[in-house]
């Protein structure tokens, strides 16, 4: 497999796992309203820190992928 590829592979799967974490915030804010305490903006749980992780490794595999799918230096044989 070329290295542009991988790329593409990279950016559908970091993007997958971006909008499942986003469903989960708006998920996670469901159960919480039955528990009477809940943030108003599903994003707000995006600053407790196992939520930025997440999304920050999830942005890290997409730009990842970019740089990789932009990659000059394919070996084609």
């Amino acid at each position: 497999m070329t290295k542009s590829a991988i790329g593409s592979f990279a950016i559908i799967f970091g993007g997958i796992c971006l909008s499942l974490e986003l469903y989960a915030l708006k998920f996670i804010q469901s159960l919480e309203f039955n528990t009477g305490s809940a943030n108003l903006y599903p994003l707000d749980y995006a600053t407790e820190a196992p939520m930025s992780i997440a999304l920050i490794i999830s942005i890290s595999i997409i730009i990842y992928g970019i740089s990789l799918s932009r990659s000059k230096s394919d070996s084609k044989k």
